[in-house]
Formats: C-alpha cells, sequence, structure tokens
C-alpha cells in the first residue's frame, strides 16, 4: 500500500499522536500538555540560572511522569534525557557527583539502547550518549577529577565525528530519494510512454 499523507499532517513518525487524523481533534488537550512539559523544563533552567537547585530538580522531574507516558521513540527519549542530565547537573552543581552520575547513567542507557537495538535509531543514540557523556565529564572536572573527564571527552570527540558522518551519510540517502523519486515523477507524467 501507498497512504498518501494530507499535507497538513505530521509526516515525521517520532511525533506520535499528531500526525494521525483520529487523534487531531485532541491536538489541543496534546499541545497543553506538550506546553506544560516545555514549562517545567524551563522554570527548571531558570530556577538552575539562580541557584536554586532544589526547586530546579523538582520542576524537572514533574516532567518525567507526562513523558513516561508517552511510547519510547528517539524524540520522547531525548525529552527524557534532557531531564535526567538536567537533574544530574543540579547534583553536580551541588557537589555531589555520585547523584549525578546515576542520572547521566540513566541518559546514557537510553541512548545505547537505541544503538544495541536491531532498528534502533542510530543518530539519536550517538547523540543521546554523547550528551550523557559531555555531561559526565563536566561533572568529573567540577568534582575535581579533571582527567577522568579528560578521558571521556576523548570518547565524545571520537562519537562526534562519527556522528558527523552518518548525519553526512543520511543526508546524502535522503537527497538521492529526492532524485530519484522525482525522476519517476518524470517518467510517470511522460505523455509519449502513454502511447
Amino acid at each position: 500500500m501507498n497512504p498518501q499523507i494530507d499535507p497538513d499532517h505530521e509526516s515525521n513518525a517520532t511525533t506520535p499522536g499528531l500526525s494521525h487524523e483520529k487523534t487531531l481533534k485532541l491536538q489541543p488537550l496534546r499541545i497543553a500538555e506538550l506546553c506544560l512539559r516545555s514549562a517545567y523544563l524551563h522554570r527548571g533552567s531558570a530556577l538552575a540560572a539562580f541557584g536554586r537547585e532544589d526547586d530546579a530538580r523538582e520542576s524537572y522531574l514533574k516532567v518525567l511522569p507526562m513523558v513516561n507516558k508517552e511510547p519510547r521513540c528517539g524524540r520522547l527519549d531525548w525529552e527524557r534525557v534532557s531531564i535526567f542530565v538536567n537533574v544530574g547537573n543540579t547534583y553536580s552543581r551541588q557537589g555531589n557527583y555520585e547523584k549525578a552520575n546515576e542520572q547521566y547513567t540513566i541518559a546514557e542507557n537510553l541512548g545505547r539502547e537505541h544503538l544495541g537495538a536491531e532498528k534502533g535509531n542510530q543518530i539519536d543514540g550517538m547523540g543521546i550518549v554523547i550528551c550523557a557523556l559531555r555531561s559526565r565529564a563536566f561533572a568529573l572536572k567540577r568534582a575535581g577529577k579533571e582527567d577522568d573527564g579528560k578521558e571521556i571527552l576523548k570518547e565524545v570527540i571520537k562519537m562526534q565525528i562519527e556522528l558527523n558522518l552518518l548525519n553526512e551519510q543520511k543526508l546524502a540517502e535522503i537527497e538521492a530519494e529526492k532524485v530519484q523519486a522525482q525522476q519517476e515523477q518524470l517518467e510517470n507524467n511522460d505523455p509519449s510512454k502513454s502511447e
């Protein structure tokens, strides 16, 4: 089958619920929850900027139950990672590397699950792991373990180079698919072939 998607519908599969016409009637409710999640994340960041780490952590953690009821996908795992990394950063700024590292480990594991899955999203997985590792490296520096942080940053740089290559390959594939689709459309519309 080759379903036709209304151009007004979101065709990106990483935005569950927004693309299906039966759920579009629920969109205002969904958008309200998405806005609330974003508000809690931004509130947490503002509180952290004022050094109110406990309040910031509380605000970040209010998002977790909302996100956890969503299906797993790369986009939502990035939202989960944002929560765990930000919570970890609040602990790190308070001088509690162990608690911070617990949060970074949770975030890193989400990314590694993508990398280990048969049909996992390699690009999101690598990006998530890089984000968690980078946060861990800066927390180590803050904890006085700069050499350990530098070792992790070496891994981050290596992974970032790999991720850049994967992104370039993906963009090339998308461009090749567009060209192929245009060629097929031209061939299908060619009046000399209909005779």
